[in-house]
């Protein structure tokens, strides 16, 4: 499936609504309701989808339902974004449900990470529509992120300009392992969840793309494993630059030791293409991350080690 004309989604006002849905798994009421009261705290209002709180297994509630809400958001002329719950798994059950005549007509702001990038990159395919792979209220806002990190997703969102730089302390803890400059539009997501959409018709797009990866509870093993894959798929060679966040994943000392490190890997697999190549940046499953937007041009500066989002995500 070709790539269609990029679908720049109106811009979500200041004050605003929010539509709230759960396109995977369950959160809790009473997290998702913390993590709530930080949207409200910024003033925005909330609308929460007919299913958003129900559960079947690790899923919340039927895939037909999910889907529902989705449209339902999307539809909705009171609703001016569409806020994901939590993340954690089934969204990709929803693709084949998802009507994206109905989305394209009625584009918005579309926010989540980790099991919403399987939407994300099927939305991109799909209606051209970018997104932001950001925050989400049952996991990521129950902590109290810190202000700046919300402050630059409602930037992106809120904003119909060029966002420009974004800064945080930690990025200088981040390492450089192959300088130099790229631009090109953002794509990826969490890893796991990339993989995933090769042959089929949602599959990512990274030609000329800057690549941004994470994730989370994966060894540097099946990390490795999910490289090789995009490799052999031809997904790596086109690639402008790569921006890798990092994988938290709970090992013995033993066990790391039978490991080679992340960075190891990036630069087995990665470093020898020669595009710039920065690793351990702030976003994905750690605290307070940084918003990505998906499909929208930025510039990375792998010797800076900042990222510059060069053109509007909201019109």
């Amino acid at each position: 499936m070709k790539l269609e004309t990029k679908t720049i989604p109106p811009h979500l006002p200041r004050g605003g609504t929010l539509g709230v849905v759960s396109p995977a798994s369950p959160g809790a009421r009473t997290a998702l309701e913390r993590g709530l009261e930080v949207v409200r705290a910024a003033g925005f209002r909330v609308v929460l989808g007919r299913h958003v709180l129900d559960r079947r297994g690790h899923l919340a509630g039927e895939d037909a339902d999910r889907a529902a809400d989705l449209h339902e958001m999307f539809a909705r002329p009171d609703v001016d974004a569409v806020l994901c719950a939590r993340g954690g798994s089934g969204a990709i059950r929803l693709l084949p449900f998802l009507d994206w005549d109905l989305i394209r007509q009625h584009a918005k702001p579309f926010i989540g990470y980790s099991d919403i990038t399987i939407l994300q990159l099927a939305l991109l395919r799909c209606c051209g529509l970018p997104s932001f792979f950001g925050p989400m209220p049952a996991s990521d806002m129950v902590h109290g992120p810190e202000p700046h990190t919300l402050e630059w997703l409602w930037r992106l969102v809120c904003e119909p300009a060029p966002a420009g730089e974004v800064h945080d302390a930690r990025i200088a803890q981040a390492v450089t392992l192959v300088g130099g400059t790229a631009e090109g539009a953002c794509a990826g997501g969490t890893l796991s969840l990339i993989v995933p959409t090769l042959g089929t018709p949602y599959e990512i797009e990274t030609e000329g793309r800057v690549l941004f990866f994470e994730d989370i509870y994966e060894s540097p093993a099946r990390i490795e494993r999910y490289l090789m894959q995009l490799r052999l798929a031809g997904k790596l060679q086109g690639v402008a630059g790569f921006l890798i966040g990092v994988t938290p994943y709970e090992a013995t000392d033993e066990e790391r030791a039978r490991y080679l490190s992340f960075e190891e890997v990036f630069t087995d697999l990665l470093a020898p293409y020669g595009r710039p190549l920065v690793y351990g940046w702030p976003l994905g499953h750690l605290r307070s991350p940084l918003t990505i937007p998906q499909g929208i041009r930025v510039r990375l500066d792998a010797d800076r080690k900042s990222l510059t989002v060069l053109e509007p995500c909201v019109r």
